[in-house]
């Protein structure tokens, strides 16, 4: 009875969570090939076998109203991004953003899609595993499932370029146990060149307090009570991304998680307030380049939801998309958007 009540206070809190942090169009994107179907059950609304089809949407500036458009037109498609006819130039790979947790591909990149493809990168971005009734909610299923459709989404855009990896810039889930799990389970390391994490939840969206409590509190039965009461509600995500999950203990727990061959610079912020202490962003392996935007941009107060909004944080992912090319940042002050 008492990991019933426990399931569900979990559940409560994490919708309140979700809630709380995504508020509740033109010419149509292009299709990929025919012959890479995603699951009914995965599939979001607009979003044929992962593609965003409803049209491109307008830039915005901020994260909220970007949520709020994606909400109003399931399946946008920011603008410039998915064309499957573009062909990378030369020294360049095809740029896969993915989304973090409660977001979709037009709310998490409404502002790097275009900016992005103005630099001459082509540019994809998938919607897979969310909530049917809030079509902006994509990524709260299984991680496990998502990072398959994901493989499989990478596949069709290495075909359709003709390129043998692609560079990925993933934000929060989408940065951390999203592209680590396709990289390190399912051989995306063989296709992957560039990691580029915007606040990532690697380690945990909970602090070292919650995920002790829980580990110590919960027992091994109850863990699987929990993880089952979270994927039948369609939020298996969350679960996995507390520090005390088993998913995340099995990924990151099990010695390094980065692989050989690929490039990964982690991006985060000291405000961000949801991956929290802001350090379980980082990974301290060998080849990983962590960065701390206020060593650079001290003025720089943008929380984890504004995160993909921060002009500071896109300059030093292009930077490292393009180390060669790299220009110096210009900081910008940022507001903390809670």
């Amino acid at each position: 009875m008492r990991s019933k009540k426990l399931a569900t206070v979990l559940i409560s809190l994490a919708t309140a969570v979700a809630t709380s942090l995504a508020a509740v169009s033109a010419a149509p994107a292009h299709a990929a090939d025919a012959d890479t179907s995603v699951p009914p059950e995965i599939t979001m609304p607009g979003s044929p076998d992962g593609v965003p089809s409803a049209g491109d949407g307008p830039t915005k500036l901020f994260t909220y109203p970007a949520s709020v458009y994606a909400l109003a037109h399931p399946g946008t498609n920011p603008q410039g991004a998915n064309d499957f006819g573009c062909k990378p130039r030369e020294g360049q790979n095809p740029v896969v953003l993915l989304p973090g947790t409660n977001s979709d591909a037009y709310a998490s990149w409404s502002m790097y899609s275009p900016k992005l493809t103005k630099l001459g990168y082509c540019v994809f971005s998938p919607n897979f595993n969310g909530l049917q009734l809030l079509p902006n909610f994509a990524y709260t299923g299984d991680i496990r499932i998502s990072a398959k459709a994901v493989a499989g989404f990478v596949d069709r855009v290495l075909k359709a370029t003709g390129s043998k990896k692609v560079d990925i810039i993933g934000w929060s889930q989408g940065g951390g146990p999203l592209p680590n799990y396709y990289i390190t389970k399912l051989g995306g390391y063989k296709k992957v060149d560039k990691l580029i994490a915007l606040a990532p939840s690697n380690h945990g969206i909970g602090t070292k307090a919650v995920s002790a409590f829980l580990n110590q509190a919960v027992d091994e039965a109850k863990h699987e009570q929990i993880e089952a009461a979270f994927t039948k509600a369609g939020i298996a995500s969350y679960e996995q991304q507390l520090g005390s999950s088993r998913f995340n203990k099995d990924l990151y727990g099990n010695g390094p998680v980065t692989r050989p061959g690929v490039t990964y610079t982690i991006i985060e912020g000291r405000y961000d307030d949801t991956v929290v202490p802001f350090t379980n962003a980082f990974l301290y392996e060998s080849g990983v380049k962590n960065i701390l935007v206020q060593n650079t941009c001290g003025s720089d107060h943008a929380s984890h939801i504004n995160f993909t909004y921060d002009i500071n944080v896109y300059q030093m992912a292009v930077n490292a998309l393009d180390p060669e090319q790299a220009k110096p940042v210009v900081c910008v002050p940022q507001p903390f958007l809670g």
